[in-house]
């Protein structure tokens, strides 16, 4: 069972590759490209990682249960990506969206650790990559959508859609992993896999079609984006 999950969201992704790549191609000498740009990046990754775990190349056993460590790599790139996109359109400051980054990058990390921890370590490094979590999240809800309140009103509906979606399907991430083998151990791999199917699709294709379904609020936001940009390249001179 767990590999037919594998292999759906190795080819969902890929489709999704496609989809975007060519949505990128498009807008390549516009205004507003480096959202299915990076986007593109987002699935092509995740549908190389999957291909990995179907391989069983990023595969091992541990303790008695397969470990797909494979998904922390993929997370490890893709989700600091999705917080990427989302800051570009919010327009927070460089330095703010690399904290960001940095902590959901520490935040799988913890999950990774934990995985190959023995109980009850393994639940302290749940704990400890939960309290990443709700810093992110914090964050989302309060500089994020501080600055994106300044945006005109198209590009502030669009980050409001991204931001609850993002919020809503992350959520999914360690309610799967505290159910799933490598924490208490009440669902089997192959539910856990098809969970993961769920939210890892909703989050990386979904989200990311949504963001680049208008092209044009793409623009406006990095119109205002480069505005806000050279603004603050001129405060760091003065």
């Amino acid at each position: 069972m767990t590999q037919i999950w594998l292999w759906v969201n190795f080819s969902v992704f890929a489709l999704a590759a496609l989809v975007l790549g060519v949505k990128a191609a498009r807008m390549r000498r516009q205004e507003g490209v480096q959202f299915p740009l990076i986007s593109f990046f987002v699935v092509l990754w995740s549908s190389a990682l999957y291909l990995t775990m179907i391989f069983h190349r990023t595969v091992t056993t541990f303790h008695g249960h397969e470990v797909y460590w494979g998904r922390y790599i993929d997370w490890l790139v893709a989700t600091p990506l999705l917080l990427l996109n989302l800051g570009l359109v919010a327009g927070l400051r460089p330095t703010l969206i690399a904290g960001v980054m940095a902590a959901d990058i520490f935040m799988i990390l913890g999950g990774l650790v934990g995985n190959f921890s023995t109980k009850p370590s393994n639940l302290v490094w749940y704990i400890i990559s939960c309290g990443a979590f709700i810093a992110i999240v914090t964050a989302i809800l309060t500089e994020f959508s501080a600055s994106a309140s300044h945006r005109n009103p198209k590009v502030k509906q669009l980050f409001n859609k991204l931001k609850l979606q993002l919020i809503i399907v992350w959520t999914g991430y360690p309610l799967i992993w505290i159910i799933g083998p490598e924490g208490l151990d009440l669902i089997s791999p192959g539910w856990e896999a098809f969970s993961y199917t769920v939210v890892d699709i909703s989050t990386k294709v979904g989200f990311s079609f949504v963001l680049t379904k208008n092209k044009q609020v793409l623009v406006q936001a990095s119109s205002s984006m480069m505005a806000d940009v050279k603004s603050y390249i001129q405060k760091q001179h003065i």
